[in-house]
């Protein structure tokens, strides 16, 4: 009877056996200036590694396009949002376990700002391009993606011929609208920024929370309804030195309104976790109780979602997953020469599941007001 043959060692195995991240034993091994480690750690991983007897994969030559700067280029539309912050640093970890550098550029959500770093850093002094966003200049962006390779990690837009990391938004709005639903709440309130072309997954939570709820409320014969609040067009601009995120301060502008007026709503669904927060603090301001009055969620999971009173539901965007598919999506096509032959690169397009993060914000809708 033949031998089964033994799965080789990674690094996750490496990790596990010397008690460290998998990041911390690719850049030891790597002999990575990235970070600083101990020596008794740097031990344990070596150690480990020779235990095991895992070889890690041999160092990366210089890319076939010539340029060796192993440089990511991560164009981010604002720095206030706890969402980015954490997309970016999400990033820049798994970037240097693959000896990439990254470098942020805020556009401030201005239009001028993103072209200017576009035009920049159009010469392929860099090895990739991730948005954050959806591009505001999508035929520069198709463009410039035949000569260095750009990833789109976000918002699902099947006509832009990019590499795109995606999440299902009309997915993640049924989630949270399945889950309301199964509450008692028919009746809803979702309050957003400013919806245009560029932010596309603010309109499409609205349309899977709007189509799950009618679906819902036509199988069973009841009436639903999602009231659409929605911030004026006009610049999303964040201010610096302490002053209060706009989409912090949007929902709490817009929550007031309703308030204000009579509305049938008793859940209020932010298009992100800021928006749900802001949301949250008007309510606590006018005394109401959360989720005894009003069932509040959001969509991101952002950090502050989980230790804020009471903690929000939310949807969570798998950020680890679809960060590393990105970084990873540069570095193949990295190694398969992009730009020299651009019919060998596929414009690569992944979806990723939400899922669902059920905390204290949400419970029954109240039967009376």
């Amino acid at each position: 009877m033949a031998e089964k043959k033994q799965r080789k060692p990674t690094s996750t195995d490496v990790a596990e056996l010397a008690g460290v991240s998998q990041t911390s034993v690719s850049l030891v091994l790597s002999g990575s200036s990235r970070a600083t480690f101990s020596e008794q750690t740097r031990a344990r991983v070596f150690e480990a590694a020779r235990q095991l007897g895992y070889q890690p994969p041999a160092h990366r030559t210089r890319k076939k396009n010539g340029n060796d700067r192993r440089l990511i280029l991560v164009l981010t539309p604002t720095l206030a949002n706890q969402y980015y912050s954490e997309l970016i640093q999400t990033l820049e970890d798994y970037a240097g376990s693959q000896e990439f550098r990254v470098l942020v550029c805020n556009t401030f959500r201005k239009r001028e700002l993103e072209k200017y770093y576009l035009e920049q850093f159009s010469d392929n002094r860099i090895s990739g391009i991730v948005y954050t966003f959806l591009p505001s200049f999508p035929d520069e962006a198709v463009r410039l993606s035949a000569r260095i390779p750009l990833v789109l990690i976000g918002e699902k837009r099947e006509e832009l011929p990019i590499c795109s990391i995606e999440l299902s938004n009309q997915r993640a709005g049924a989630m949270l609208a399945d889950h309301l639903y199964s509450l008692g709440h028919r009746h809803a309130a979702f309050i957003s920024t400013p919806m245009d072309q560029t932010t596309l997954a603010r309109k499409q939570r609205l349309e899977g929370l709007r189509q799950r709820f009618h679906e819902r409320g036509r199988q069973d014969g009841v009436e639903t309804s999602v009231e659409a609040l929605v911030a004026p067009d006009s610049r999303e601009e964040d201010g610096v030195g302490g002053s209060v995120p706009f989409e912090y301060a949007t929902g709490a502008r817009l929550a007031r309104e309703l308030l204000a007026r009579e509305h049938r709503a008793t859940a209020l669904v932010g298009a992100n976790d800021m928006i749900a927060i802001g949301v949250i603090s008007v309510l606590r301001e006018k005394g109401l109780r959360v989720p005894e009055d009003y069932s509040v969620c959001g969509f991101d999971n952002i950090f502050t979602s989980s230790i804020i009173t009471p903690p929000l539901t939310s949807i969570d965007h798998r950020l680890w997953a679809r960060c590393r598919s990105a970084v990873d999506q540069i570095v193949k096509q990295n190694d398969q020469g992009h730009g020299a032959d651009k019919s060998a690169v596929m414009a690569d397009k992944i979806e990723y599941a939400p899922q669902l993060m059920i905390r204290k914000s949400t419970g029954p809708a109240r039967t009376s007001d």
